[in-house]
C-alpha cells in the first residue's frame, strides 16, 4: 500500500516510515540530504527514491549534492580544542549557529565530537555535547541511537556546569523525528530518577523538565507532555512538585 505524508509523493510504507524516523515530512527538507544518505535508511528502496527525485524535479528542486565541510568549519571545529578561551568560544559560537539548520558535514565531524565528551577539558565536552544535540537534525543514518547514551553521560558530569550546559541542549536530540523524541524522553526519564543521589538533584529534576517543555513546544506532542507530568507526581516533596509544575504554566 502507498502512502503519502504532506507534500510527499506516494510511497511505500517502509520508505514513508524511513522518512518519518528520520525527521523528513516535506519535499522542502529533503533538499537537505542526498541521495546516498537517503538510500542508507532502512526501508528506502530504489523505487521510492525514484518517486522523491521525480516530485522533487517537478518543484524544480533536487536532493542535496554532496559537499564536504569547507575549510572555515575545518578550522572552527579544530578551534574547539583551542587553548584560548576566546579562539575556543567564537568556534563554539559559530558552529552552533551553523548547525541549528541541516548540514551535510554531520558524518565528517561526528566521531570527533563524539570524543570531545570524554576530552580532558570540561569546555570541550560541553561544547560537543551541545554541537552534537544540534547535530541531529543532520543524521539521516541515525547514529545517534548508538552514541546518545555517551551524550546523556555528559549531564552527570563533573563540573557540573557542563552537565548543565549538555542537559539544557539534549532536547534538541528529539528534532531528529519521532524516534529521536522518544529516545530523549526515555533518557530523561531515566535521569530523573537516577539523579535522586546526586548533590545537584532538585536543580537537574528541574533542567529536566525545561527540557521536555522545549521539546513539546517545537513537537507539540502530548506524550512528551504526559511524560512530563508523570515524572512531577512522583516527586514526593510538595515544594518540588510545585515548582517542577510551574515550568508548564509558562
Amino acid at each position: 500500500m502507498n502512502s503519502q505524508v504532506g507534500d510527499l509523493p506516494k510511497i511505500g510504507a517502509p520508505a514513508l516510515r524511513a522518512l518519518q524516523s528520520a525527521g523528513i515530512h516535506s519535499l522542502e527538507q529533503l533538499t537537505q540530504v542526498t541521495e546516498a544518505e537517503l538510500s542508507q535508511l532502512h526501508g528506502m528502496g530504489p523505487n521510492a527514491l525514484g518517486r522523491l527525485r521525480q516530485a522533487l524535479a517537478e518543484r524544480g528542486l533536487a536532493f542535496r549534492k554532496h559537499s564536504g565541510m569547507d575549510k572555515t568549519i575545518r578550522a572552527h571545529l579544530d578551534n574547539i580544542r583551542a587553548e584560548d578561551g576566546q579562539t575556543q568560544f567564537k568556534a563554539f559560537d559559530y558552529l552552533m549557529r551553523e548547525t541549528e539548520k541541516p548540514v551535510g558535514w554531520a558524518y565528517e565531524a561526528w566521531d570527533e565530537l563524539v570524543e570531545g565528551l570524554t576530552h580532558r577539558d570540561n569546555h570541550v565536552r560541553a561544547i560537543t555535547s551541545q554541537l552534537l544535540a544540534n547535530l541531529a537534525k543532520s543524521d539521516p543514518k541515525g547514529r545517534m541511537f548508538k552514541d546518545f547514551d555517551k551524550l546523556l553521560n555528559v549531564t552527570k558530569d563533573e563540573r557540573f556546569v557542563t552537565a548543565r550546559h549538555c542537559m539544557q541542549n539534549i532536547w534538541k536530540v528529539g528534532l531528529g523525528g519521532k524516534n529521536a523524541q522518544q529516545l530523549v524522553v526515555k533518557g530523561l526519564e531515566k535521569r530523573f530518577h537516577e539523579c535522586v543521589t546526586e548533590k545537584n538533584c532538585t536543580l537537574i529534576r528541574y533542567d529536566i523538565q525545561v527540557a521536555l517543555h522545549n521539546l513539546y513546544n517545537a513537537t507539540t506532542s502530548s506524550e512528551i507532555k504526559e511524560k512530563a507530568l508523570e515524572l512531577i507526581e512522583s516527586e514526593k516533596d510538595a515544594k518540588y512538585k510545585k515548582k517542577y509544575a510551574g515550568v508548564w504554566k509558562k
